[in-house]
């Protein structure tokens, strides 16, 4: 009772039922940030990893982080969903190679078998984008493998496309340069071991 007025509600219903307002307004900004960025998360990762299931594993496990991460007041951003994926992602690589190498440890097991063989052109592209710096190597992965437009990318990284156009020219002319090296290094060998 207040000034001879009775309330039918009390002032901890009207807390409850804000408090279940803002959770329902969660939900709703974290299932259309979901909706707008699944696919891609998932693309990403299928890019990345050799399954299709290891990948909708990433895919949740990158959108359960950025639920609790919403929950506990942080902002949904593409740039940090991203980093969060790349993280676990990494992971998995770590994990597979675990895997890998206790398998072989075993006795010449040939480990997983989803993972095949790659062609020496394979190879030598992978020790390329290895020898590049994890900035360049990023952003060519984001380019061509997972397919991202310059703004999305831009977005990611929190540059503007004008930098995006200017490292992806840089990081291909760096990869490029890397290339010839092999096959002149390849040939070499090759001359040398009287192979050609």
């Amino acid at each position: 009772m207040f000034g001879g007025h009775r309330s039918d509600r009390s002032e901890g219903d009207e807390v409850r039922q804000e408090a279940d307002g803002d959770s329902v307004a969660h939900a709703e900004v974290f299932a259309h940030f979901y909706a707008r960025h699944y696919r891609l998360v998932l693309t990403v990762a299928q890019q990345r990893l050799s399954g299709v299931a290891d990948a909708e594993d990433v895919a949740a496990e990158t959108f359960r982080i950025t639920w609790a991460h919403h929950q506990s007041g942080g902002d949904l951003s593409l740039p940090w969903v991203y980093k969060v994926l790349r993280n676990i992602i990494g992971n998995e690589y770590q994990r597979v190679a675990r895997s890998t190498e206790l398998f072989s440890r075993i006795g010449g097991l040939s480990g997983d078998s989803s993972y095949r063989m790659e062609t020496a052109d394979a190879l030598d592209v992978r020790r390329a984008l290895a020898g590049l710096r994890e900035t360049d190597r990023e952003i060519l992965y984001m380019a061509y493998w997972e397919d991202l437009t310059r703004a999305e990318i831009a977005s990611i990284l929190g540059i503007s496309t004008v930098t995006v156009r200017v490292r992806l020219l840089r990081a291909r002319q760096t990869l490029k340069a890397l290339l010839y090296n092999a096959v002149e290094d390849a040939h070499s060998e090759e001359v040398k071991d009287g192979r050609v």
